[in-house]
C-alpha cells in the first residue's frame, strides 16, 4: 500500500474551510460509462485522489492509497442545481481517515456539468487544475496513464535557492515546542466534527460567482498594457481599493497565493499535491490620488514582497520547525474554543487570529480548452477555499480568450451577499 508524507500542510489538515472545487461544463450529454472510465483512469494518473489520511504512532501524517473509489452522484438538471450541491457537500467534513478526499457530481441536461470537490491536503489550485486537464483528456479518450507521483523524499521540503530564516527563529520554535510538550493537547475526531459544525453554523461560508465576457476582458488587457500592470496586479488593486472604500479604511492586508513547484529541489511538475506558499503586504489607499496611482503603489508593495525569496518562502520555512500537534491546534485556537496559550500565540504569529481581516487572491491564469477531438468544453470555474483569515477570498481563472471567471468566497456573518454584489460591481467598473 503506497503512502506519501504530508509535509507542509499539517496546519490545514483540520481547517474548517479548506476545500477546492472545479465546475466543468461540456457541450451535450456525456454517457455515464465514459465518465466513470475517465474517473478510473485519472485515479491511476493521480494516486492522491485515492488516498485517505493516517497519523502513525510517531505522530507523522501520511496520505495512504486505498482501493476504494470516490463518491459520484448523478442528477438531471431539473433535480439539482450545481451550486446547491456544492454548498451542501462543502458543509460536510471529509472523514479523513476512512474515505478518499474527493467527491464528484454529474448533472445532465442540454449539457453535462461535472463538479469535482476535494480537500486542499491532496492538491493546491494548480494541482487540481492538473487533475482537471487530465480528466478532460480522459473524457476525450486520450489520457496518459503513467502515474504522476510527487517526488517525495524523507528529508524536509527544500528549495533550490532560498534565504534561511534567522537562527533566532529556530531558538524561538524550539522554546515553543518545549513549552507545548509539557501541556500538549490532541483533538479527537468528535471534537473536530463539533468544531467544524460550529464554525459552519456561525460563520456561514458562502460563494458568489460572476464572469467577464470577451469584450470586457479585452478592455482589462488593454488597461494593463497602458499602465504597465499584470492582470493579477490590476485585479488585486481594484478589489483592494473597493474593499477599503467599503469598510472606510485606508489600509488593508493583501495576500497572494504563490505557486512554488518550480522552486523546489525535486519538482513535482504536473502532479497533484500542495506546493503553494503566499505573500502578504500591508497596502494603503490615498484618497487624494486616482485609482491607477493607488494601483501602482499597491503593486510596488506586492513586487517588493514577491522579489524577496525570504518572504516568498517564509510560510514553508517557518512552519517546518513546529511540532505537528501544535500546528494542528492553530485553527482551533484561532476559530474555535481552544485557549491553549501556545496555540493562540502561534496562531497570532501566522496571521490566523488577525483582528483586521484582509483580501486574498488566487489566480490560476489563462488557459485554453480547445485541443479535444471528442468533447467541447464550454466553461471551467474555479471555486477556491473561503480562507478564514480573509474577509474576502477571490479565485480567478481565464478560459481561453472568451471569459474571465471570478469566485468570491466569504463568511455571511462578516459580510453579506448584498455587500458582495456592490463590491463586485464597483470592482468591475475599475477593471474595465
Amino acid at each position: 500500500m503506497e503512502k506519501y508524507p504530508i509535509q507542509n500542510e499539517r496546519m490545514f489538515l483540520r481547517s474548517p474551510c479548506i476545500n477546492i472545487c472545479f465546475r466543468i461544463i461540456i457541450e451535450g450529454i456525456i454517457e455515464k460509462n465514459i465518465i466513470e472510465e475517465a474517473i478510473k483512469n485519472i485515479g491511476i494518473r493521480h494516486p492522491f485522489i485515492k488516498c485517505s489520511v493516517e497519523i502513525d504512532k510517531d505522530n507523522n501524517s501520511w496520505l495512504i492509497q486505498k482501493n476504494g473509489s470516490s463518491s459520484i452522484e448523478y442528477y438531471k438538471s431539473n433535480e439539482m442545481e450545481w451550486q446547491n450541491w456544492f454548498i451542501k457537500n462543502d458543509n460536510i467534513p471529509f472523514n479523513l481517515s476512512n474515505e478518499t478526499l474527493l467527491k464528484y457530481c454529474v448533472i445532465t441536461g442540454v449539457n453535462t456539468e461535472i463538479i469535482i470537490l476535494g480537500h486542499h491536503i491532496i492538491g493546491d489550485g494548480i494541482g487540481y487544475f492538473n487533475l482537471i486537464k487530465d480528466f478532460l483528456q480522459a473524457l476525450d479518450g486520450n489520457v496518459d496513464l503513467t502515474p504522476l507521483i510527487p517526488p517525495f523524499k524523507k528529508e524536509e521540503l527544500k528549495f533550490k535557492k532560498t534565504v534561511p530564516l534567522n537562527f533566532m527563529v529556530k531558538l524561538f520554535s524550539k522554546s515553543l515546542n518545549n513549552k507545548w510538550k509539557k501541556s500538549r493537547i490532541k483533538f479527537s475526531e468528535n471534537e473536530y466534527l463539533d468544531f467544524f459544525d460550529e464554525y459552519r453554523k456561525t460563520k456561514k461560508p458562502n460563494v458568489y460567482l460572476f464572469s467577464i465576457d470577451k469584450e470586457k476582458l479585452e478592455k482589462i488587457l488593454e488597461k494593463c498594457k497602458i499602465n504597465g500592470l499584470t492582470v493579477n496586479e490590476l485585479i488585486s488593486s481594484a478589489f483592494s481599493v473597493v474593499l477599503m472604500e467599503h469598510f472606510k479604511r485606508n489600509d488593508f492586508e493583501l495576500g497572494v497565493a504563490i505557486n512554488i513547484r518550480n522552486e523546489l529541489v525535486s519538482e513535482p511538475n504536473k502532479s497533484m499535491g500542495n506546493y503553494v506558499s503566499g505573500i502578504n503586504a500591508k497596502i494603503n489607499y490615498d484618497l487624494s490620488n486616482d485609482f491607477f496611482s493607488n494601483a501602482k503603489t499597491i503593486t510596488s508593495k506586492l513586487k517588493e514582497q514577491l522579489k524577496n525569496l525570504k518572504n516568498r518562502h517564509m510560510v514553508v520555512n517557518f512552519l517546518k520547525y513546529f511540532d505537528s500537534d501544535l500546528l494542528e491546534s492553530l485553527v482551533y485556537a484561532a476559530y474555535g474554543n481552544c485557549n491553549h496559550p501556545i496555540s493562540k500565540k502561534l496562531a497570532e504569529l501566522v496571521g490566523e487570529r488577525a483582528k483586521n481581516k484582509g483580501l486574498g487572491i488566487s489566480n490560476l491564469g489563462r488557459h485554453s480548452f480547445t485541443e479535444y477531438k471528442n468533447i467541447i468544453v464550454d466553461n471551467i470555474q474555479f471555486i477556491q477555499p473561503a480562507f478564514p483569515k480573509n474577509i474576502l477570498t477571490i479565485g480567478v481563472i481565464t478560459v481561453s480568450d472568451n471569459k474571465m471567471n471570478f469566485c468570491f468566497r466569504f463568511n455571511e456573518n462578516e459580510i453579506k451577499t448584498e455587500d458582495i454584489k456592490i463590491i463586485c460591481k464597483k470592482g468591475i467598473e475599475l477593471l474595465v
